[in-house]
């Protein structure tokens, strides 16, 4: 039965770029229930990526993620705060979906008991992590938050296991108030036409150059490895604040004729080198003011255009890549494990072909963007009938 709900989520495509906006525009246009939605501005709004623009509430006083000031936080947190109760009262919302971060879900959970609306919070590892590890402040009045809002709401879905384990394990939530559902691809990449032609020995890496995505260490591990396997190259494709420092070890190592930084690139051209490419390694590690991945989708674009993949312990890389079968998951700290895990990947073609295998059957039963759609659809009906 087709449900009417309320998403509260600042950061909503367009653009259609970054994982957590993949996730979460997957999540609605897959599911057979009916969402309004209160988000942030967009540029061209004709670009819209949900079927029905109308239902969007699109307002400046939404800010996203990215680097938005206290005031403009403050702003956004007040706006909510009486928008949401008015919009409850012209509409009678099964669920409000709350994809917010720490503060905005606290605020929610409280309205949704005020109003007597069921919430449903999504919830990834960084935002969760943080607060555990980093003695701030703001991650202190975090941590307090989610101790005392995040055990009223009505139910959890969470990108990755590791997430799942953190709400339980640190913040006391009843395990069978949270949903495991993975990281997805737009339906739009399943009906592109691949043309796989794997260029020997390169590797590719693709995110945003920030510090726990390990673009260092990956690069440092191909200087090493240049001299045991022939014609290694590395393609790194992503902008963001180390692009400089990334450029600069490139270029003290002379290493600019195998080690390409990609900033600029568009949709058609980032295909054409996952298609090319041989090994999808991203050397994400947690730092130790807790930041950290959730699931980066990364690994289900690897699957889809046929690469093995190798990923970091210690996040939520593991709901994605199952180690031993359609990759490995090692600790990225340790130069030895990075280096001896791209030797058996590149080493061994019937492993690389065994894992591509297995990756393309996870990726269909796991990532699709129909059953990741529909494993939303479900947990909200459960969460709804307290299941």
């Amino acid at each position: 039965m087709t449900k009417k709900c309320l998403l509260v989520s600042p950061d909503f495509p367009p653009p259609l770029i970054g994982g957590s906006l993949v996730y979460i525009s997957t999540l609605v246009n897959n599911s057979q229930d009916s969402f309004d939605i209160v988000s942030g501005v967009t540029k061209n709004r004709k670009d819209e990526v949900i079927e029905s623009p109308d239902k969007i509430l699109r307002s400046s006083f939404i800010v996203d993620s990215s680097n938005p000031t206290r005031f403009e936080l403050l702003k956004m947190y007040i706006y909510i705060f009486f928008l949401i109760p008015f919009m409850a009262f012209r509409t009678p919302y099964k669920a409000i979906i709350a994809n917010s971060g720490v503060i905005g879900n606290s605020i929610l959970i409280f309205l949704g008991k005020l109003l007597k609306i069921k919430v449903i919070c999504i919830a990834y590892g960084e935002e969760l992590n943080a607060p555990l590890k980093n003695k701030t402040v703001k991650n202190i009045l975090k941590k307090n938050l989610i101790k005392f809002f995040y055990k009223k709401a009505s139910g959890f879905i969470v990108v990755c296991h590791f997430c799942k384990n953190l709400l339980t394990n640190n913040f006391g939530i009843e395990n069978n108030k949270i949903d495991v559902v993975a990281s997805c691809l737009s339906l739009q990449k399943f009906s592109e036409e691949l043309n796989i032609s794997k260029k020997k020995n390169s590797i590719l890496s693709v995110g945003r150059l920030i510090e726990r995505k390990g673009f260092h260490l990956l690069i440092m591990s191909v200087l090493r490895l240049r001299q045991k396997i022939e014609n290694l190259t590395l393609t790194i494709v992503g902008q963001g604040p180390k692009r400089k420092n990334l450029l600069k070890i490139i270029h003290e190592n002379n290493a600019s004729d195998f080690i390409l930084l990609q900033t600029e690139v568009d949709d058609e051209k980032l295909k054409q080198i996952y298609e090319t490419s041989e090994l999808f390694v991203l050397a994400n590690h947690e730092l130790k003011n807790g930041d950290t991945e959730g699931c980066p989708s990364v690994f289900s674009e690897a699957m889809l255009y046929e690469l093995p993949s190798i990923g970091g312990k210690y996040a939520g890389v593991e709901t994605a890549i199952i180690n031993n079968e359609n990759g490995l998951v090692i600790d990225m700290k340790s130069e030895s494990d990075l280096d001896k895990a791209i030797l058996k990947i590149l080493g061994n073609k019937s492993l690389r072909d065994n894992f591509i295998l297995n990756g393309k059957k996870k990726l269909l039963r796991d990532h699709h963007p129909q059953v990741v759609g529909k494993q939303f659809e479900k947990s909200i009906e459960r969460f709804l009938n307290d299941k």
